[in-house]
């Protein structure tokens, strides 16, 4: 997986039997989109996507596999399948407008201007989840209805007629704005309010449909929604009419989970909201998330090889969610730069108590707002997410808005957080100077205020971090009346400023956006990121929770400009540089390099090479020459390298697969046919071209072939049988080319096998010619099975295999054949 696809900005999270899942895929999240429309079949999401249909299959599988789409048959009879979606997407990511940030911005500034309370909270955190884009519509549609729901039996049954008056009068009194009755055939209402009503039209819409369905047994839809509102006032005209109920897909919440919850983080990062589901940077992120460490602490911290260390930190430093510091004795640290909103740490919970308690308190008067964000935070922790950090979050944005104006020390910064604070019902003290420790105390008591002191906590810390310039840590002790937050300043001589001159040599510098580079060292990572082009300023780092505002202009202009006013690779790390056989490697003095070399991390080694053929190296899964990984210069190479580096031979792919999907992986070592089959990270072919330069591959290189729809893939010697995906050497593999599948063909279903036939490894399925024998090499496992064969979708007979030395499977086909197998005792 190439680097800039660990921090996915379009996703989907999804509500399956089997859990909480998140699926980055941009085929699949296309696919569950196109399903919300009703069942369909498998030509009819081909043509609406535009995907070719072995491709399409294999999604689609793998969908089912995951409980996110069912597979149907309407008539047995027939082999036609429709597929529909059995999940609900409870949250994913949408592109932020400028609109949603301006809003934002001007919400944060003035937080307590159409509302007070925790309700102001909860408009921050509507506002800012708005503008980073962070989607939960499903999760605003539930706390409505079930808001409604908990209205039932006060409002009462009845026409519409006799029920509008007291849905209108229960409206008015929960919400704080005004509701009209404009007409009843067909039902439409004007709703009045202050300016911060508009982002929470689709909820006001909404629980006024589920009030009137709940009380006259009617279903109804929205038919229009007019805007009258101006600068001051927010006027909406709303039409319902009759329709057909519509049914949300059931989810088996009772059904076992799956053993391990799938971790994940969603973060903003450079202003929007992404997925990080990248298990080794995961742990990375939990490491550098209180503190900037060294390398060596990291290492020590996750038990991880220093090298997947060293290239997983470097990654995220150039997508903006580490931050690189350095100490006065030049030492390097790694700290985080991106906000974590939350992390998926548990099973879905069957207790409800939460989101009821949320409804409960959200149907007092004037509570609809606040009870929108406990009703979130509540359903988000039976999810399974740990929701604290989005919290602190929003302290922080808060303390950095508030503290633009004014003086810039902690007297002021505590003045607006206790102004802030008294709003939501909290009273802030100083408990203790050294270490300074903050009170945080309810002023009255009022349900569900502790989403708002985690806001406070986090708001505390960024104002004083703001006031220090420092870098400090946290400890909380809790009880449910009070907090106490005490701060300890770390790593004081921390600091990403470059040197005394930086400021001289910046603006010396003509293009500081140099083209991008391979990130192998500090200076790529920074340099790669200031050479972003997405029309994004270049990024401020807030360490945490967005805290320690420092500027990074300055200092990746110098280093991607090669200035090097101090150490920028300070550590003691070293690797080894090594050539595989038939590479020779000379240095400057021409020393011949016979095995490995051992470089440090920063050091720079000038080296000439020889060779018969191409030389280069492979870079997550792309094999480049090394002139497109090194400077060269009269023929020799600088090699400088932040992990263990091999020199190979490579080649250019001289086969051209006519017709055929290709798919390149240079894996680097030797893997196996079924890890590589089965391997998803996969480049087309322009876009691997695009990377390398060319067709670059060594002798470890593997390609994917797949025949598009009505096709096969031509083989030499493989007769009768037509695969539809096929898996080989990129270098001496076979000639294989597209060809038109006949029509007298059987499908077999291998179920859950795996096979070897004509040494091509098969899974899934496999088409057939009619009445042929076809032979088959079990390599699922070596134990004893015993295998079931389906035709015309009853079991017609079983095979046992008991012994491993003929793992051979004999089919004569002249029909769909269905097989699975399952391992059995041999008494």
């Amino acid at each position: 997986m190439r680097p800039q696809e660990d921090y996915l900005r379009d996703f989907a999270v999804l509500l399956t039997e089997k859990g909480v899942v998140s699926v980055s895929d941009p085929q699949q999240i296309a696919v569950y989109d196109f399903l919300c429309g009703g069942k369909k079949r498998p030509s009819d999401i081909a043509e609406a996507l535009k995907l070719p249909s072995s491709s399409l299959h294999f999604v689609l599988d793998k969908m089912v596999d995951s409980g996110i789409i069912v597979r149907s048959k309407p008539d047995p009879a027939k082999k036609e399948v429709l597929y529909s979606n059995l999940a609900l997407r409870i949250a994913g990511s949408s592109k932020p407008t400028p609109e949603a940030v301006a809003a934002s911005e001007e919400v944060f500034k003035h937080p307590d201007a159409d509302c007070k309370g925790l309700a102001s909270v909860a408009n921050m955190l509507e506002a800012y989840l708005m503008e980073i884009g962070l989607e939960h519509g499903q999760l605003r549609a539930r706390y409505v209805r079930d808001l409604a729901a908990s209205l039932k039996d006060e409002i009462g049954e009845g026409p519409i007629e006799s029920v509008m008056q007291g849905i209108r009068d229960r409206f008015n009194r929960l919400t704080g704005y005004r509701m009209s009755v404009f007409g009843l055939n067909p039902p439409t209402f004007v709703f009045e309010g202050d300016p911060g009503m508009k982002p929470k039209m689709d909820m006001v819409i909404h629980l006024v449909r589920h009030m009137v369905e709940n009380a006259t047994g009617r279903t109804y839809a929205v038919k229009s929604v007019e805007d009258f509102g101006n600068e001051e006032t927010a006027r909406f005209k709303v039409t319902y009419d009759r329709a057909e109920p519509e049914q949300e897909p059931y989810i088996n919440t009772s059904l076992p989970q799956m053993a391990e919850p799938e971790k994940f983080m969603i973060m903003e990062v450079d202003g929007s909201v992404a997925v990080l589901a990248n298990e080794i940077q995961t742990q990375l992120v939990d490491a550098i998330y209180e503190r900037p460490l060294c390398v060596t602490d990291v290492v020590s911290m996750v038990n991880m090889p220093r090298s997947t260390v060293t290239t997983n930190l470097l990654r995220m430093v150039e997508e903006g969610v580490a931050s690189v510091f350095y100490a006065e004795s030049g030492a390097l640290y790694y700290g985080l730069s991106c906000s974590i909103l939350m992390k998926r740490v548990r099973r879905v919970s069957k207790d409800t108590s939460a989101t009821r308690d949320a409804v409960k308190a959200a149907s007092g008067d004037g509570r609809f707002v606040e009870g929108y964000m406990v009703y979130l935070l509540a359903s988000l922790q039976e999810l399974g997410f740990d929701t604290d950090y989005m919290m602190v979050v929003l302290g922080a944005k808060y303390m950095r808005t508030a503290g633009q104006d004014g003086p810039k020390n902690f007297d002021s910064y505590f003045g607006k957080m206790s102004d802030i604070a008294s709003i939501v019902g909290l009273s802030l003290s100083v408990v203790s100077v050294y270490p300074l420790t903050i009170g945080i105390s309810r002023v009255d008591d009022v349900p569900g205020t502790a989403p708002a002191m985690t806001f406070a906590k986090g708001m505390a810390h960024q104002g004083l971090e703001m006031a220090s310039s420092g870098i400090f840590v946290r400890v909380s002790e809790e009880t449910p009346d009070d907090m106490k937050v005490s701060f300890k300043e770390i790593y004081p001589s921390l600091s990403m400023n470059p040197a005394a001159s930086a400021a001289a040599e910046a603006e010396a510098l003509a293009d500081p956006a140099p083209a991008k580079r391979r990130t192998s060292s500090v200076r790529d990572a920074l340099r790669n990121r200031s050479a972003k082009t997405d029309g994004r300023p270049m990024r401020t780092v807030r360490y945490i929770t967005g805290i320690a505002m420092v500027a990074l202009a300055a200092f990746a202009i110098i280093l991607a400009a090669g200035g090097t006013g101090f150490d920028n690779t300070a550590d003691a790390d070293s690797y080894m540089l090594s050539a595989d056989d038939g590479i020779v490697l000379y240095t400057v003095d021409g020393t011949e390099i016979s095995s490995s070399y051992e470089l440090k991390a920063g050091e720079v080694l000038s080296v000439s090479v020889e060779s018969a053929g191409s030389v280069g190296i492979v870079i997550d899964g792309v094999a480049y020459p090394i002139s497109e990984v090194y400077q060269e210069s009269e023929g020799y190479y600088a090699i400088s390298i932040s992990q263990n580096t091999v020199l190979t031979e490579i080649q250019l792919l001289d086969s051209s697969f006519e017709g055929l999907e290709v798919g390149i992986y240079d894996f680097g070592k030797t893997v196996t046919d079924e890890y590589a089959y089965n391997f998803q990270g996969y480049y087309g072919t322009s876009d691997y071209e695009e990377l390398a330069g060319g067709l670059w591959v060594t002798a470890d290189a593997m390609v994917v072939l797949t025949a598009s729809e009505g096709e096969y893939i031509a083989l030499p010697d493989v007769a009768n049988v037509y695969l539809q995906t096929v898996v080989m050497p990129a270098i001496g593999g076979a000639d294989a080319s597209a060809a038109v599948l006949p029509s007298a063909y059987a499908t077999v279903d291998l179920g859950n096998a795996a096979f070897e036939i004509d040494g091509y490894y098969v899974a899934g399925s496999v088409k057939v010619a009619k009445y042929h024998v076809i032979e088959m090499d079990f390599v699922s496992t070596d134990g004893p099975v015993v295998f079931t064969i389906d035709q015309d979708g009853r079991s017609s007979y079983t095979i046992d295999m008991k012994k491993s030395t003929n793992r051979t499977l004999s089919l004569s086909v002249y029909q769909d054949v269905a097989l699975s197998y399952a391992h059995i005792v041999v008494q």
